[in-house]
């Protein structure tokens, strides 16, 4: 909890460096991945093991279960924080709101304990940088209110788009929702998508893998562009996420840092991660995916 006694709670699709959290003191709850009878968590650990499952079986997600939330919730409560902030993926994506929410109301209860649990209605590193805003404000010394405000603030402000290889793992795990088009992979048109009011929808189709990842820096950056470019609130920090694509996601960064400058975007932080394992089964191989929040200053690299 650093300095602050409010703790900071997120889950393991926030997919930004463990060592962010640890710096900042946020509590990271994972998800679960399984395959047939095999359970792991969704954690840096265990990432090289799911990516191989990826590959040549059937995997599954899901949420953390009420008693894990439990656990963790009384031992920060145990630890002496006077309230718990909560920072979560979108309840369209997972569960996980609704089963924190219900085991923090009666936490809530049983330990006299304020605990807020945000809805981000995004994921991945849109989702992280809202709980890193709300660390930040704490670390500030803000009350707990101002932080939870903050963190809506910048979710409501991120975007995220995604390029896969196939729409088939999203439609499998049914993270694909509405009429959705066709797209002949053989001949190698490519899906980019973008997650609009807490689901992922497709929002284009084009040629080529180059050609996909082009657009996902093009868009974060037009969305980056939005509104006074001279407000400082206007900062921006950029997460490139990827499955097993580390090389393409060096690339992607890399055009993000130079076009940023002639657009005028400044960036408060710049990151390069792999995907949230819960999310890499979602996406598949060879998936990337640009997330873009307004930090406005507050966060560094």
């Amino acid at each position: 909890m650093g300095l602050t006694r409010i703790a900071l709670v997120t889950d393991s699709t926030w997919s930004l460096p463990p060592e962010l959290a640890e710096e900042m003191g946020i509590r990271v709850l994972p998800l679960h991945v399984n395959a047939g009878r095999t359970a792991l968590v969704d954690r840096a650990e265990d990432m090289d093991r799911i990516l191989r499952l990826l590959r040549t079986t059937a995997l599954t997600t899901s949420q953390p279960t009420p008693g894990e939330v439990r656990d963790l919730l009384h031992s920060l409560a145990d630890g002496g924080a006077e309230g718990i902030v909560c920072v979560h993926l979108s309840d369209r994506l997972s569960g996980t709101v609704a089963s924190v929410r219900g085991v923090a109301e009666e936490v809530a209860a049983d330990r006299h304990l304020p605990i807020e649990v945000v809805d981000t209605r995004t994921v991945a590193g849109a989702l992280g940088y809202a709980v890193a805003v709300a660390g930040a404000s704490l670390a500030a010394g803000d009350p707990m209110a101002t932080a939870v405000a903050r963190a809506r603030e910048c979710a409501t402000s991120s975007r995220v788009f995604l390029s896969v290889a196939d729409l088939g793992h999203l439609q499998r795990g049914g993270r694909l929702r509405g009429p959705q088009l066709v797209l002949g992979t053989a001949l190698g048109i490519k899906p980019v998508l973008t997650v609009r009011d807490g689901e992922i929808r497709l929002l284009e189709s084009v040629r080529g893998t180059a050609r996909a990842h082009q657009r996902l820096v093009a868009l974060a950056l037009r969305a980056a562009r939005s509104g006074s470019a001279r407000d400082p609130r206007r900062r921006i920090s950029v997460a490139v996420h990827h499955v097993d694509a580390r090389q393409a996601a060096e690339r992607v960064a890399a055009r993000v840092a130079e076009e940023a400058v002639t657009a005028g975007v400044e960036i408060d932080r710049l990151d390069v991660t792999p995907m949230a394992g819960v999310l890499a089964v979602h996406a598949g191989p060879e998936a990337l995916a640009v997330a873009m929040a307004r930090t406005g200053g507050l966060i560094h690299s």
